[in-house]
């Protein structure tokens, strides 16, 4: 289902949709026509063919359209409030502003600077320290070959399924083989918290771990 074109408040036909309206009009178009020709809505164009062809002019009256709230100055107080403090809400715009507008005003002030309400990226802050620790661990192992980094065992959050079937493909083997060409492997994790709780660092400590500074890609290739 097509979502629907979100709705201009208080948008006012601008000179050239004026004149477009009043030459296609006058050529016969019909007013659903017309209104997908300027996008913007069959009532709009049809009040303002009516305006014309009962005053005879096609000049806005002097005053026509909302009043606005707030002065040139305030609205370009909005808008640099929003790039000096990208999350700051609607509600303290209001109040620094100190006019009794409502928060879609504000929205439609931000929206005329082409500022739009988006999610934010997320990503862990990395300290100094964290980039050092990385680098420590790239160099120290900057001359492991293939044979090298096959000793290794990469860990990752495990995938549990409360039912009988999850569609992945199960093969049947002997389990001997697997588990003893696995003897004297380096194992990996990503100190991710249930690694490093107590019950589990006891259980590791029967293995050879690779160091892993904080907040590092999982993998290290």
């Amino acid at each position: 289902m097509p979502r629907k074109r979100a709705r201009r408040h208080f948008s006012q036909l601008n000179e050239f949709q004026r004149g477009l309206i009043i030459r296609i009009k006058t050529a016969g178009w019909s007013t659903r026509r017309v209104a997908g020709q300027v996008d913007r809505s069959e009532c709009a164009v049809r009040n303002y063919w009516e305006q014309c062809t009962r005053e005879g002019t096609h000049v806005r009256k002097t005053g026509s359209g909302a009043t606005r709230k707030t002065t040139r100055r305030e609205d370009r107080r909005i808008v640099r409030q929003a790039l000096v403090d990208p999350t700051v809400t609607r509600s303290t715009i209001r109040a620094d502003v100190g006019v009794a507008i409502v928060s879609q005003t504000i929205s439609r002030h931000l929206a005329e600077a082409n500022l739009k309400s988006k999610s934010p990226f997320r990503a862990l802050p990395l300290t100094p320290e964290h980039r050092q620790l990385r680098l420590q661990l790239c160099q120290a192992r900057s001359m492991w070959n293939v044979i090298d980094w096959q000793k290794v065992v990469f860990s990752d959050e495990s995938r549990f399924v409360l039912g009988t079937d999850d569609n992945r493909v199960r093969v049947w083997r002997r389990p001997g083989p697997f588990l003893n060409g696995l003897r004297g492997a380096i194992f990996q994790q990503d100190n991710a918290r249930p690694h490093t709780v107590r019950v589990a660092e006891d259980f590791l400590r029967h293995f050879q771990t690779l160091s892993w500074p904080a907040r590092s890609p999982i993998c290290p290739l």
